[in-house]
């Protein structure tokens, strides 16, 4: 009998340590609207989202776009687009999904994220939430062919409970890079302000209340070959980077 308990138990460790994200795909995007249906997913999961533009001019404008910008709130007892962390205009909050596909070219364009929603919306905890309201929009700014008419993902009902931050047990997991003028940060889950100085000690850069899910890329105009001082805060995290500007 003991034998059989330590069986169950170690099934059930399985099946928590290597459950999978679910993956939700918008495919084929021509104009028209989208409603996708999360099979386990709710609010405060780890959610893939993977957006596909057919044409990449006329509908919805990526061509030579490596990233496109997630505009969203959510659907509650209230209404839709609820608690929405931001203006429509300011892209630095803006989940960000990068190209997939290598190519931005020629169609088709394929972009994905991985987040957790619940992340931005703190606002919202403990509320009922039912989905997920959200159009993409590039870097000019929306309206047009450069958004997308408005999207949304049905989510398995649930209370908002995320609420996780940066501790010290997974700060050797934030990550910095600064590439072909993009600066990228990985591995925080939380609202942070990020800061660049140069040697001098003068800041260069202050992005303010960045919504990080993740994963955030911003292309900056940093001068070539100098050496820049990154300071990533939150109220539960501080940490400092180096990075060089080729």
């Amino acid at each position: 009998m003991k034998k059989n308990y330590l069986l169950i138990f170690f099934m059930l460790l399985a099946t928590v340590c290597f459950s999978q994200e679910e993956v939700i795909s918008f495919t084929g995007y021509n104009g028209a609207g989208s409603t996708q249906t999360a099979m386990t997913a709710t609010v405060n999961d780890v959610i893939i989202i993977r957006f596909e533009d057919t044409d990449i001019i006329n509908n919805f404008y990526t061509e030579n776009q490596n990233s496109i910008y997630m505009y969203l709130g959510l659907t509650t007892a209230n209404g839709s687009f609820q608690a929405v962390p931001g203006d429509f205009n300011d892209l630095n909050w803006q989940p960000v999904l990068n190209l997939t596909d290598g190519n931005a070219v020629t169609p088709s364009n394929t972009y994905e994220i991985t987040f957790i929603p619940a992340l931005l919306f703190p606002s919202l905890v403990s509320q009922d939430v039912y989905g997920i309201n959200l159009l993409f929009q590039n870097q000019f700014g929306g309206g047009g062919n450069n958004q997308t008419v408005d999207l949304y993902i049905d989510l398995v009902d649930a209370p908002l409970t995320q609420t996780l931050s940066i501790t010290d047990s997974n700060q050797n997991k934030v990550q910095t890079r600064y590439n072909g003028g993009k600066l990228e940060i990985s591995g925080i889950y939380t609202t942070s302000n990020v800061t660049i100085y140069n040697l001098l000690g003068k800041k260069v850069v202050d992005l303010r209340n960045v919504a990080i899910n993740g994963t955030f890329s911003k292309y900056l105009d940093l001068p070539k070959n100098n050496i820049y001082i990154v300071k990533i805060s939150s109220p539960a995290f501080s940490k400092t980077f180096k990075i060089v500007a080729k």
